[in-house]
Order: structure tokens, then sequence, then C-alpha cells
């Protein structure tokens, strides 16, 4: 019976099942209690007017928890009616940490979307079960053709591999955290698996359909190879087919998924009433009719004991990471060799841009550092230009656009994109005076990079600058730090690298913006440092 819970993913060993949240075990309560529960089964027969809840569920889930619910009465519900919508996990935490369609219950495939979602908002977010239900990640192949492999990363090394998209699929991620936690603490370990990732992120632009977890199955049953998939979707895609795979995981164990379920109502006056359906829900789906739901659909019990009949993968043990930064920090490095950049290039043209910095002036070495990193771009990165300073675009606008967000390879009038890049970093000297519009320049290149999202890049923005707001009649830092943090969406991240070009740069200031988005900030106290500082930035484009 879900009882009194903590936000924070355990050991999957016992009854949750997945990564060990540091970070959220500080920042989550202990919020739904026992007292709640009994308020819950002392409603009666009496039940009038119930309250209706939304529960978004993961798609995977989504059928076995509607079923379950329309066999609860409203009674047995807390007097409520539960609406079930299957919502993919990265779509609710959008959801959740946006403030926008926020269902009052939540079950995602993983307690990592909830860490995410925290994360995002700095919010408390209630959990009335840790887990409802789990299924660890497996390598399926054909029933003669299952490959021996003694680790997760090992297995990322196997020919044939079909793992998904890292960058926005739980599972895919279950492989390489497998392997990450096998790695612990051993930087050398880490760091292997780091390389490991290398082809993978370079073949993803070829293999995006097998993002799709059937997808992956049904190219391993008429090709060969092998593919990552959850012991759930497998079961599942075997019952419906009657396809026989040959399943396997490394003697180390594997990542399970544990399908929390977070109380996410945004109404404060319903949000007690919220807790008790969800704990309702829970309850419902931990009860022995609940169990053989989740069973005959395929999932494991919370606890993560094998299923019966002798589906499945059998018993495994429950590998957990128990440091989420090098986890987190691994899968960043991912994504920045599976995607180009598609960056938005703030440069600062104030009066103080055009002071002595040694042999030059500070515009004069951002100049030759912005050529220098311009180049380390691919034809295929998309990059735009901005110039800022106060009143520069006209009236109360800070910044003027030099070059829109294109593909340097593109033909523009005749030349490329590249080259009018180059073109117009040129002219930038001819630009300086004035004094810094950073705060509102800052926002309104957030919203354009935004507004052009584009899933196939890595979106950021880059801004250079040697001061601090000058802009009487902007925002302020507060609030644009509280819409960098409202509109920035879990799924569609767009990163914001700040780069301050000496002391007088408010490092500070810029750490906090840069922050706010994930981003990294950078400082170059010498003009010597320019360069060389400019290069590092370009390369940490997706974030810290």
């Amino acid at each position: 019976m879900p009882g009194r819970h903590s936000a924070t993913p355990t050991s999957a060993s016992g009854s949750t099942g997945l990564v060990k949240y540091g970070v959220i075990a500080v920042v989550l309560l202990l919020v739904v209690g026992g007292g709640v529960y009994a308020a819950q089964k002392a409603f009666g027969s009496g039940c009038k007017n119930p309250q209706t809840f939304s529960l978004a569920a993961d798609p995977a889930i989504a059928d076995v928890v509607e079923q379950v619910v329309a066999d609860t009465s409203a009674e047995d519900l807390g007097c409520a009616n539960v609406d079930v919508t299957a919502t993919e996990s990265g779509n609710a935490s959008a959801a959740v940490s946006m403030g926008v369609d926020v269902p009052s219950l939540w079950i995602p495939d993983s307690a990592l979307w909830v860490g995410k979602a925290v994360r995002a908002t700095g919010s408390l977010v209630d959990v009335a079960s840790q887990s409802v239900a789990s299924s660890p990640v497996l390598i399926a192949a054909r029933k003669d053709e299952v490959p021996f492999f003694d680790s997760w990363l090992t297995a990322l090394q196997l020919k044939g591999l079909r793992i998904g998209n890292p960058l926005t699929n739980t599972v895919s991620d279950a492989a390489i955290l497998g392997a990450l936690a096998e790695a612990g603490t051993d930087a050398d370990a880490v760091d292997s698996v780091s390389a490991a990732l290398v082809p993978i992120a370079q073949a993803q632009a070829a293999t995006r359909g097998e993002a799709d977890p059937v997808v992956r199955l049904e190219e391993t049953a008429a090709d060969g190879g092998v593919s990552v998939v959850s012991e759930q979707t497998l079961v599942g895609y075997q019952d419906s087919t009657g396809t026989e795979f040959g399943v396997t995981a490394p003697p180390t164990g594997s990542f399970f998924l544990n399908f929390p379920l977070a109380v996410t109502e945004p109404e404060e006056t319903r949000r007690e009433a919220a807790k008790t359906a969800g704990l309702a829900v829970a309850d419902a789906l931990a009860s022995e009719a609940g169990l053989q739901a989740l069973s005959e659909a395929g999932f494991r019990a919370p606890d993560n004991a094998p299923l019966s009949d002798g589906r499945g993968l059998g018993d495994v043990a429950a590998l957990t990471i128990t440091d989420q930064q090098t986890a987190e920090t691994t899968l960043r490095r991912y994504q920045v060799l599976a995607l180009p950049s598609r960056t938005l290039v703030m440069e600062d043209v104030s009066g103080s841009m055009g002071y002595s910095a040694g042999a030059d002036t500070r515009i004069g070495l951002t100049v030759q550092a912005s050529e220098t990193g311009s180049a380390l771009f691919p034809d295929n990165a998309a990059l735009g230009l901005w110039a800022f300073s106060i009143g520069l675009g006209g009236g109360s606008q800070d910044y003027r656009e030099l070059a829109p967000i294109r593909q340097l390879y593109e033909n523009v009038d005749g030349t490329t994109q590249r080259e009018l890049i180059r073109q117009q970093i040129r002219s930038l000297p001819g630009l300086v005076g004035g004094g810094t519009g950073l705060y509102d320049t800052t926002l309104a290149a957030f919203r354009q990079v935004k507004e052009g999202y584009d899933p196939d890049y890595i979106n950021s923005v880059i801004i250079l600058t040697d001061g601090s707001n000058e802009d009487p009649g902007s925002i302020s830092l507060d609030e644009l730090l509280a819409s960098l943090r409202a509109e920035q969406d879990p799924t569609k991240p767009v990163i914001i690298v700040t780069i301050g070009i000496t002391d007088d740069a408010d490092a500070g200031v810029l750490q906090q913006i840069s922050a706010a988005t994930g981003g990294t900030s950078f400082l170059a106290r010498n003009p010597a440092e320019i360069p060389n500082v400019f290069v590092n930035a370009l390369k940490s484009r997706a974030g810290r």
C-alpha cells in the first residue's frame, strides 16, 4: 500500500527502482502522509459530486492505468474521477516545468523526469508513490543470435547496436546510465563510456527512426543486430506479433524504469484532494487486481521481481547511479557529438569595447576571436549574428540583426552565410558607441532562438560583453532571470553561453544568466585570453 514517500529516486533493488538523485533528496519533502491516506479511506458510501483530476501517464503504461482506474469506483478513488491521458514523459515534464496545461497527477516512465522538473522550477513535487511498476532495460536479438557481453560498456560497442535516441528517450538513456553505473567514480572508466558514444552519436542522423522501440525490434527481427528496449516493450511486442527474441543483460545488472506517481495539481485549493486521489490510484495499482493487470501488460511490480511464466529477462540486479552530475555531463557530451549547432551570437559594441587592449582594442581582439571561432562551425551548422548597444536598433531596441540564423552553406545573394557572417564580424568596429543594453537584448535573443527551435540542432545563444547592463529603461536582472526560467522548455532547451571580456564585465551577472538556462559562463581577464576563451565557449555550447 502506498504510504509516506519522498520524491528521491532510490535503489532499484528495493521498492523503488532507479537512480539515486542526490540533488532531489535535498529539495523534495515527505509531503504525502498516512493521515491523508486514512482520510481517503474514510469517505464511506456517501460520495457525492466527485472532483475530476487529470492524470498524464507515459504511453507505455497509460492503457493499464486507465483500465485499473476504470475498474475502481469514484468512492475508492477518494471521491474523485480520474481522467487518464497518454502523454510522453518529456512533454509532461515540460508542462510541469513551464506551468502550462499541468496535469493533476503524473506517471512518467522514470523518476529522472521528476528530477528534471524539480530542477527546472525549483519547486517541490509531491509523490504519491515512488514506483507503481518497474521494467528493466535489456538487449534483444534474434533468438539464436544473442551475443555475449560482460558489461553495458561492451554492449554500447556491439556491432549492429540499435540504441534509439538518448537525447529524448529514457530507455536509450538507460543503456548509457547502466555503463556509467558500472564505471562508478573511476574517471578512466567514465571516459571509456564517453568514447564508446562517439560512433553512436555520429550515426544518430541516419538512425532517427530507431527512436521508436517497436521500430528497433522490427528491424532487428528483419535484419539482425541487437536492440536496446524495455522488458515491457519486448513482452508486448512478442505477445502481439508472435515474434520470439533472445534477451539478455550483462552480469552487472540492468537499469530499471520505475514509473513514479507524482502529484502536480497546480491549484492550491485542489492540491489536498489531488493527493488523496493520487494515493488512491497508487493503492489501486498496488492491489491484487492492479498488479495482475500490470503483469499482463508486461510490467514488473515495484519490487522488480521477475515476470511470471518465464517471460522476459528473469532475475536481474538493479544498477544505480551515485554521481548524477557525471551522468548528466556525459549525456550532454553525447548531445554535442550528435547534433550540430544552431546559434545566435550577440556581440557587444558599446563604447567601452573601443578601449585599448594591449596593441589592439577590445573590439579588435573580439573580431579576431569571432572570426577564428566561426571557422570552427561545420557547414551544416546554423549561425546568426547580432550587435548590441543602447538604442542600436532604433528607438528602445538595443540590438541590430546583422545576419539571421541560417546554415553556413546557404547561398545568400551570391555569397554563403559563412562569408556573410565573416563580413559582418569585420564591420563591428564601425558600430562601437553607446552604453551596454544587455538584459533586453539577452531576452530577445533567447526568444528568437526558441521561436525557431530545431530539434535536429543544439539551440543556443552566445553573448560577448565587456560590461554590465546600463540601459535605465530595460527590464531588471530579476525580471530577466525569472523570464528565462519560466520560458525555458526542458524538451526544447535553449542554452545561453556568456563570455565576459576583461574584469570590467560583470562576471556574477553573466554567470546567473547562463545558469538560468543550464549554460556556462566564461571570463577573459586579459586581452590575450579572448581568442581561447571564445573557442572554449563554442565547444561548450551544449551547457556546462
